[in-house]
């Protein structure tokens, strides 16, 4: 994960430390994530691979004007808040690339009050799905495939995201273009990905 962070520079904040030692069976990825919340954290599942993505999330951070997205190693990655709501992105996703269900649980979800002005809920649910892969290919799971199958759609959603971004004068693109990047090359590294997006 090193080299990770060194891309990311000063934008990586805060140390997020060890609170425990999980257990030596569980995959790296998910000791990473799970070692840096209580024990009795209410993120802890009997899936692992659930366990892991509701960690990641319960590790993010926001603040004003920013997300902190968690990339292992105690490090989250801030990423500025493009003007959008997250409506407006949902809105832009073309119909044939939407996945039906996955597409209303997370419009529903994105037109909460927390997540309605935070476009930026896809990549923490992009990134959470990523790590989920991660934790399936590590436990050499064959069940579960619809991790990386979602991986993939929130992939379509956040190049949406991004384009949108693009478009807005005054938005500095760098962390949101650098962050995308280095999530698609995680991405990647997992078995069976067919993501045809690039940033």
């Amino acid at each position: 994960m090193r080299w990770a962070l060194l891309l990311c520079g000063s934008v990586c904040y805060g140390e997020l430390p060890e609170l425990w030692s999980p257990p030596s069976a569980f995959p790296p990825t998910l000791r990473d994530i799970a070692s840096r919340l209580p024990q009795d954290t209410d993120a802890r599942e009997p899936c692992l691979i659930t366990y892991a993505h509701e960690g990641q999330h319960f590790l993010c951070k926001g603040r004003k004007g920013y997300h902190g997205i968690y990339i292992g190693g105690g490090k989250r990655w801030e990423v500025p808040t493009p003007p959008l709501t997250t409506e407006e992105v949902f809105a832009a996703i073309p119909g044939e690339m939407r996945g039906a269900s996955l597409y209303r649980t997370y419009l529903s979800q994105g037109r909460s009050e927390y997540w309605a002005r935070q476009p930026l809920m896809l990549l923490d649910e992009w990134r959470a799905y990523t790590v989920g892969s991660h934790v399936r290919q590590e436990l050499g799971w064959e069940k579960r495939e619809e991790t990386v199958r979602h991986m993939e759609t929130f992939t379509v959603y956040v190049k949406v995201l991004y384009d949108m971004a693009g478009e807005i004068e005054g938005y500095d693109m760098t962390e949101l273009r650098a962050f995308c990047r280095w999530n698609l090359g995680e991405c990647k590294k997992v078995r069976g990905f067919q993501g045809g997006v690039e940033f």
